[in-house]
Order: C-alpha cells, then sequence, then structure tokens
C-alpha cells in the first residue's frame, strides 16, 4: 500500500489532478504596472500565499473581455541558458470607443503582471518583476455585418510558469460601470476600492458580488 508523503518544494512527484470537474477557459483577468510594485513574493514554492503588494495609491485593473474569448497558453521551451517559458493571455474587446481608446493609450510603453481566475475557480499570477509581460492589440473595422473590436495579447518569456496565487488584491473603481462579477472558486479573495481607495465590497472564495459605480466604462461588451 502507498502512503501519501509530503513533498518539498521543488521536489519530485507523483502528477495527479484528482479530476472530478474540469472546466477550460478563463473567467476574469486584472494587470498592474509592474513599476507600481513595493515588494514581490520570494519563494520558490510553487503557490504564492502572500500578497503582491503595490505602492500607496496603486491598484490592479480589469479588462472586461468579450465573454468567451480570454485564454491562458504557456509554451516551455529551452536554449543555452536553461528553461524557460512564453505565457501568452489573449482574448478580445468589443467595439471601439473614445473611452476604449483612452485606455489602451494608457497601456503603451508600460509592463505589466496579471492575474487570472480560471473557470474551476482557482487563480493565477503571470510573470515577476524580473520577466513581466507586454501588451499589443489588433484592430478591426468589422463590416456592416460584423462587430468592429480589438484582439489583444499580453505575452512574454521568464523563467517561471503561472503560479497558483493565494493573496490579495486591490481592484480600482475607476472605468468601471457595469459591474465586477465574479463566479464561485477558491482563489484568494478580492478587495474592490473606488477611485478614492474606499472599500466597496470583499469577495471571499466561494461568493459572488457585483459592484457598480458611477464612473464610465473603460471596456465595453455589447
Amino acid at each position: 500500500m502507498l502512503t501519501p508523503a509530503p513533498a518539498a518544494a521543488g521536489q519530485l512527484r507523483n502528477l495527479d489532478p484528482l479530476l472530478v470537474d474540469n472546466t477550460g477557459g478563463v473567467e476574469a483577468l486584472w494587470y498592474c504596472d509592474v513599476a507600481d510594485v513595493l515588494s514581490y513574493p520570494r519563494t520558490a514554492a510553487a503557490a504564492l500565499a502572500t500578497d503582491v503588494v503595490l505602492v500607496p495609491g496603486a491598484s490592479w485593473y480589469q479588462l472586461i473581455a468579450t465573454r468567451g474569448t480570454l485564454s491562458y497558453g504557456q509554451a516551455g521551451a529551452t536554449d543555452r541558458h536553461g528553461d524557460f517559458f512564453k505565457p501568452l493571455l489573449k482574448g478580445a474587446l468589443a467595439k471601439a470607443t473614445p473611452t476604449v481608446a483612452a485606455g489602451l493609450e494608457a497601456l503603451d510603453g508600460r509592463r505589466f503582471l496579471v492575474l487570472y481566475r480560471d473557470q474551476n475557480g482557482y487563480v493565477w499570477l503571470v510573470g515577476t518583476p524580473d520577466s513581466p509581460l507586454t501588451w499589443s492589440e489588433k484592430y478591426e473595422s468589422g463590416s456592416p455585418t460584423t462587430r468592429n473590436g480589438y484582439d489583444f495579447q499580453f505575452a512574454g518569456e521568464g523563467p517561471r510558469r503561472a503560479r497558483p496565487y493565494l493573496g490579495t488584491w486591490t481592484v480600482s473603481g475607476v472605468g468601471l460601470e457595469t459591474g465586477v462579477q465574479l463566479g464561485a472558486g477558491t482563489g484568494g479573495r478580492v478587495e474592490i476600492r473606488d477611485a478614492h481607495g474606499n472599500l466597496m465590497a470583499t469577495v471571499a472564495a466561494g461568493r459572488t458580488v457585483v459592484v457598480r459605480s458611477g464612473f464610465r466604462v473603460a471596456f465595453t461588451i455589447n
């Protein structure tokens, strides 16, 4: 009879996903400017149990993509320096508007960390301060029979896979009008604050919240 034994960080182990339910796809995505990171958990552990701390006044921002378009891929590669990974998180933004254009302009020239929550309820952190992600997008005007919009991606290269994130993160209220919707899951909790830093709601694991504010929409779904 085999007796399960705890495994230390970096130790080889059996790979058993314990499949019960498995739903593919990405439910939600948040990003922050890597220049705003005050401290980052420096640990060899696979999962990050402590917070990514941002400078005072900084927040994470939600990117509300067209439903069903968010996905994450992670190709592994090796070169003379060793093993590395190429994370790629992509999706679509519906409808070009002046508000969306202004939001996209603000992304130019920056580097990012990204949190995403998958459809199984797990939250993952992509990128590190040393290996951040870059943003790019492609616009198509559409036609009278098709909608216009943007295809976007966060991409990068680094020595770590996306890591399970069990900490908390503060989400800005700027640009939120249609609400933040989070399904039930097992990740960390989210503190949602307005532009003045006032706490609007706290989402515990397994809870759902919809927050509405009076700000104009930064990214819109039609």
